[in-house]
């Protein structure tokens, strides 16, 4: 047989154009390619039409009796038909729908089809008369080993081995942070897919019940609340290919909420103070006692159960005393009650005064000089008198406040000599005491002092400032600082003395707060505001610590400081009693 080197050529360039083609590359891989030709149609069929003259003779006698050497020149024809084929797969190992290529090549007959029990389709039908074929495939569904054939127009084929893998199945799963819940509860979800995207998550235990997904996600996370379908209920993971993975979630039924209050202890003394405890469902609840001095609000929107203090009223009576709560919703409505007792014990019988202490500030002064003279008391009932006998002989009665204090100014006259006086002080059961005052005759610098009066009031109250110095007949400013670091600026008048007016809103909280003034030659003093809670008691009580429980403690007639002119050097009495609340500290 006799080689042609045109078909060679041809079919070669044929090969050499189809490997290079971009065609292939940009078929999509989820769809079968449309054969693609490696030959020109035309030039195989002229080739074989100009056979050799030997392949003639045979034709041209063909009645002819075949001689001997006619005999011995067909033989080697019979080795020409032989078909030499050949098929090779880009993968001979895929998984169901992975596309491959296959390509198949023969030498002489044309390539009528390629069949395989591992494509999809299982047959592909070779269009024209080609030698050389290249096609992509989808791999079927059918695992194992699978010959792929290529059969040819003479009857013979090529064969080649495919194996199909078995795939393995998508991993999915879905997860909920806890196993148990109760109706309203918050909870996280977890969907994962190794395999088709996330569509949707349902569940009854859910409110809403089912969550749709957008496309894409292969992993979603999101957060949900509990419904009231009691018990174990599924949860279910939907994917795109009609897979679901599962899990439960058991919703359990909220404990009973039942309506009580306790308060303890169970007896106490007026003035003490009691812890209460209520339990309910609601959006409110109002405590009331004839034994506490105000009816308690509490938010139940917090919490089912509330906690919290209140101080028997200083004159409630002994005994017996019911305690009610009303449980009410956002719309007013009662919707439960309950109710304990509180029982009043007497009060312990008042001991024998055993403080009374009398300080002067300042101390030390001029001749024409105000000073204070400040009480101190231990085991005294509110609005006990107290009266204060300067040096001159004159008495000034004061009445002691809930802290068990008093003061009042006096004022040195201009001749005294300069020396050493004594103050009195005395209480109506007897008992007294005295401080020492000295006169002299001139400061040896200046000195500035701050009062307000009265230093302890009541939230939503008011007071007045009052500032001095030892600058006889110099008119300047001084500065006031309130707690919240505002200044107030304050003209001090001729006789040293200037005063400001300060409100205390009602929503200032009870405790301690300071105020500081300041000269312009640097001399500062502070004082001490105690403001208290906004309620007073009925009658005089003592309070467990001794102190009296009711306002008080200016002198008897005192009009206050709206125009006070103390002519002279005066040192805050609140000073003093701040320096003594230091050292007790």
């Amino acid at each position: 047989m006799r080689f042609n080197k045109s078909l060679a050529a041809a079919g070669a360039l044929g090969l050499a154009v189809l490997t290079a083609s971009p065609a292939l590359a940009d078929t999509p891989t989820d769809l079968p390619v449309a054969p693609v030709e490696t030959t020109s149609p035309e030039a195989p069929a002229e080739k074989p039409a100009e056979t050799p003259k030997p392949s003639e003779k045979p034709s041209a006698k063909p009645s002819a009796k075949p001689s001997p050497s006619a005999s011995t020149k067909e033989a080697p024809e019979k080795k020409e038909v032989e078909q030499k084929g050949s098929i090779s797969l880009s993968s001979t190992t895929a998984k169901p729908g992975e596309v491959i290529t296959v390509s198949v090549t023969s030498t002489r007959a044309a390539i009528t089809a390629i069949t395989s029990r591992g494509f999809n389709p299982p047959s592909w039908n070779v269009p024209g008369k080609r030698t050389e074929y290249r096609f992509q495939v989808r791999v079927a569904d059918n695992p194992g080993e699978h010959p792929v054939d290529a059969h040819f127009a003479d009857g013979s084929s090529a064969r080649a081995v495919l194996t199909v893998r078995k795939e393995a199945a998508a991993k999915t799963s879905i997860t909920v942070d806890r196993s148990t819940a109760k109706p309203g509860d918050i909870v996280n979800v977890s969907v994962k897919s190794d395999g088709p995207d996330v569509k949707a998550i349902t569940s009854r235990a859910f409110s809403p019940g089912s969550w749709n997904v957008p496309a894409g996600y292969k992993e979603y996370r999101f957060q949900v609340r509990v419904s009231d379908a009691y018990g174990e209920q599924a949860v279910d993971a939907h994917f795109a290919d009609g897979s679901y993975a599962r899990t439960t979630l058991t919703v359990e039924k909220a404990a009973e909420v039942k309506y009580g209050i306790a308060v303890t202890p169970s007896a106490a003394e007026p003035g003490d103070k009691v812890s209460y405890t209520i339990t309910g469902k609601a959006a409110d609840a109002y405590i009331e006692s004839p034994a506490f001095w105000a009816k308690i609000t509490e938010n139940m929107t917090l919490g089912t159960t509330r906690t919290g203090t209140v101080p028997i009223r200083p004159d409630a009576k002994p005994g017996v005393h019911p305690v009610d709560v009303v449980f009410k919703d956002a719309a007013g409505r009662t919707v439960g009650t309950a109710s304990t007792t509180i029982t009043v014990k007497s009060p312990v019988k008042p001991v024998p005064v055993t403080g009374l202490k009398l300080d002067l500030s300042p101390n030390k002064i001029v001749a024409g000089q105000s000073y204070y003279a400040g009480v101190t008391t231990t085991n005294v009932k509110a609005g006990a008198r107290v009266t204060i006998t300067d040096p001159a002989g004159r008495k000034h009665v004061v009445r002691v406040d809930a802290w068990g204090e008093a003061h009042v100014k006096l004022t040195s006259p201009k001749g005294t000599r300069p020396g050493g006086y004594t103050v009195r002080a005395a209480l109506d059961s007897g008992q007294s005491t005295s401080a020492r005052l000295t006169v002299v005759k001139k400061h040896p610098h200046t000195q500035l002092a701050l009062i307000l009066d009265p230093n302890k009031v009541y939230a939503g109250g008011s007071f007045t400032a009052v500032v001095a110095t030892s600058s006889f007949g110099k008119a300047t400013k001084a500065t006031i600082t309130d707690p919240s670091g505002k200044r107030f600026t304050v003209k001090v008048g001729k006789s040293g003395v200037g005063a400001k007016k300060f409100h205390v809103p009602s929503s200032t909280r009870a405790g301690t707060y300071w105020f500081k003034a300041k000269l312009a030659n640097g001399a500062t003093d502070w004082a001490k505001l105690t403001v208290k809670p906004r309620y007073r008691a009925s009658g005089f009580t003592l309070t467990p610590k001794g102190g009296a429980d009711t306002g008080g403690g200016l002198p008897e007639g005192n009009p206050g400081y709206g125009g006070v002119a103390l002519g002279g050097m005066l040192v805050a009495g609140s000073a003093m009693f701040v320096r003594r609340r230091t050292d007790e500290s």
